[in-house]
């Protein structure tokens, strides 16, 4: 058996750090606490997806061959990053994912002629893919689905585009997420075929792959802001005449909250970049980080809640408003049970290989 020994290096290009910096920047402008309440219910805000739009955001991971910046996953990573630690009501991550399908369908040369490319990549078009794509309940929750006219799925071998003419209704969730079920057979729904075959089996679970990192980035986010905004209140709040900080009730929580955002952060960057880079090397990288940034923020903005105190449950306080996030935002691909459960086939396939090779020796 060999081993590849590989230098796990989570650090930043320059360029890179400033575009954080920039998303950072815009984010933290355009989409404050009140602007993320006031676009509830339906979590998105048409002013902040105009100023997204015009900072040319919407093409930031599309390749320059399909119209984009050409920036890669791990440039999406930090965009999602950046979205998750404001809560942006704005479809961006979704819609990305979805271009960058397109890209890879384009080049395989499959039929977009039912889709209006200009419109998307400008983001006057909201577009959007099935993550699950199992049809099991002949309708299927798509993330962004309440706000979205194009719908990039998977049935019977094939990869489909599914539009509407009018919205669908969002169906109600608690973080109050813009998803709604759609359906194929649907009499509203318009529905094509785009590619076929094996062909399109191994572009769509690419696609999958690329949604679960650009979700998983977003839950990091929220996971991050949680922690920083849980420690500012244990710096300032008191008891007993020091800062609760100083319990170690509340500081192993602290230290606990720190060490999830540092885990999910580095594995969803070398996720992104592995998947980028090297695609057929540990292709369950992309369901491990989904499933660790789920239970991470599941678990991790729950305990920033209880540094708060009562006060931390209430729907006025800003922390819950982020817990609130996460518990929708984990479940619309499916929740743990299906990343798990593509973890062990991993690792039994790998077991497989692993004897295989012990025996042919």
């Amino acid at each position: 058996m060999s081993l590849t020994l590989r230098r796990n290096d989570y650090s930043l290009t320059d360029e890179q750090g400033q575009l954080v910096d920039m998303l950072r920047d815009i984010f933290t402008e355009q989409s404050p606490i009140a602007v993320v309440r006031a676009a509830e219910p339906l979590g998105f805000d048409q002013k902040l997806w105009d100023t997204v739009k015009e900072n040319g955001l919407v093409t930031i991971s599309v390749p320059e061959s399909a119209g984009g910046d050409g920036g890669g996953l791990v440039e999406l990573v930090l965009a999602g990053i950046e979205i998750g630690r404001t809560a942006a009501p704005v479809p961006l991550l979704d819609q990305v994912v979805a271009l960058r399908a397109f890209a890879a369908l384009k080049a395989a040369g499959a039929d977009l002629a039912g889709l209006d490319m200009d419109a998307a990549l400008a983001g006057d078009l909201i577009v959007s893919i099935a993550p699950i794509s199992t049809w099991e309940l002949g309708s299927q929750l798509i993330p962004s689905g309440a706000v979205a006219k194009a719908v990039l799925a998977f049935k019977d071998d094939s990869i489909i585009l599914m539009s509407r003419k009018t919205l669908a209704p969002q169906a109600q969730n608690e973080g109050c997420a813009p998803v709604a079920w759609w359906s194929p057979t649907d009499s509203d729904v318009a529905t094509t075929t785009v590619l076929e075959g094996a062909q399109a089996l191994a572009t769509w679970e690419l696609v999958q792959r690329e949604w679960r990192i650009a979700t998983a980035s977003s839950l990091v986010g929220l996971l991050a802001i949680s922690s920083e905004m849980a420690r500012e209140y244990a710096l300032d709040r008191k008891a007993f005449g020091v800062t609760i900080a100083k319990f170690q009730a509340i500081s192993h929580q602290l230290a606990d909250i720190h060490m999830d955002v540092v885990t999910a952060r580095n594995m969803t960057l070398k996720a992104a970049w592995l998947t980028e880079n090297e695609p057929e090397y540990r292709p369950e990288l992309a369901a491990m980080a989904m499933a660790h940034a789920t239970r991470a923020a599941l678990r991790s903005t729950t305990k920033a809640a209880h540094v708060y105190g009562g006060m931390g449950i209430t729907l006025e306080a800003d922390i819950s408003l982020f817990f609130r996030k996460v518990t929708s935002w984990s479940l619309v691909g499916g929740g743990q049970r299906r990343d798990l459960e593509e973890i062990a086939r991993a690792i039994d396939t790998r077991a497989a290989e692993l004897q295989l090779q012990s025996s042919n020796r």
